[in-house]
């Protein structure tokens, strides 16, 4: 990897990072639902500015189906569940869940794709649930009941990170990333408007009564951690290749740990580093092991 792309790397780590500690911000003030909305509307409207820089064409009439699918499954599930579960756990633990979206990759790639659930690919979700165990187990929060529900929806996100990235390869080969991005959270948007309407009158008094800074949260979710993050992201995707690209998986959960300690003295403990690293050690086995030959492959040549 160039230089130029190492530091485009660690400036993408840097901003996924911030992403969960801005949602332990927002969310409280603006509630899931609304703080959500606010994100994908705003990563809509600096996608479509960067899609129409680099002249990329939506087609809307024939993508709308895969940008509907993957709005639900890539954002407006996962950033609604993981806005609720920010009004619970901490944001390492929510970026640790978000760790395992390889390893829930490969389990929907058994189900959906036919790809045979290898054995290191099987240790490695058990693995990464026993990261999950250890986290919630000696972690900094008692494991209280809306702990661990926070924490449920977490992983619940990062399964739905796992269906959304088998989807594309299913069905979304012929269509341009950034074009998948900004149609996806086009779509996501529309999806949220009758969930985030209700929070509307509530938001109001709020940011009336002085939480602008919730308000500037929502915005640096919308604008930099999405819309920007996206955009670097395909780029390091096209000049570096998506296995090197991904490993950016590995560094959010210590940026988003770090920030949160810098800014909302979260305390980082010995049991937080513990169950980052074994989660993170499962990530890693996921990303490098191959998936065997389909099933269905594996039947017709027999």
């Amino acid at each position: 990897m160039s230089p130029t792309n190492i530091l485009k790397l660690l400036l993408l780590a840097a901003i996924w990072g911030t992403s969960f500690m801005l949602m332990r911000i927002a969310a409280p003030v603006f509630g899931p639902m609304l703080t959500t909305f606010g994100r994908a509307s705003l990563a809509t409207v600096a996608l479509l500015a960067y899609a129409q820089s680099r002249g990329v064409k939506l087609d809307w009439r024939r993508n709308w189906k895969p940008f509907l699918v993957i709005g639900i499954g890539n954002t407006a599930l996962p950033f609604s569940l993981f806005a609720w579960s920010a009004l619970y756990i901490p944001s390492s633990y929510m970026a640790t869940m978000n760790s395992l979206a390889p390893v829930f990759t490969a389990v929907f790639g058994f189900l959906l794709l036919g790809e045979r659930l290898t054995a290191v690919r099987l240790g490695a979700f058990v693995l990464g649930l026993v990261g999950v165990a250890v986290l919630v187990g000696v972690g900094p929060v008692p494991a209280e009941a809306m702990v661990i529900f926070g924490v449920l929806a977490a992983m619940s996100a990062a399964v739905s990170y796992g269906f959304a990235a088998t989807y594309t390869r299913m069905r979304c080969a012929g269509i341009s990333p950034i074009a998948m991005a900004t149609g996806s959270q086009f779509a996501a948007a529309l999806c949220l408007i009758p969930f985030a309407l209700p929070g509307l009158p509530h938001a109001a008094d709020a940011v009336a009564a002085g939480a602008g800074h919730a308000l500037l949260a929502v915005l640096v979710l919308g604008v930099v951690c999405t819309g920007i993050a996206y955009a670097l992201f395909f780029q390091l995707i096209s000049a570096e290749g998506a296995t090197k690209a991904i490993t950016v998986t590995f560094l959010v959960p210590m940026t988003a740990s770090l920030w949160a300690w810098l800014l909302l003295d979260e305390p980082v403990t010995g049991g937080t580093v513990a169950g980052i690293a074994i989660v993170l050690t499962a990530t890693a086995i996921a990303l490098r092991a191959k998936p065997a030959a389909p099933r269905v492959a594996a039947k017709a040549s027999a």
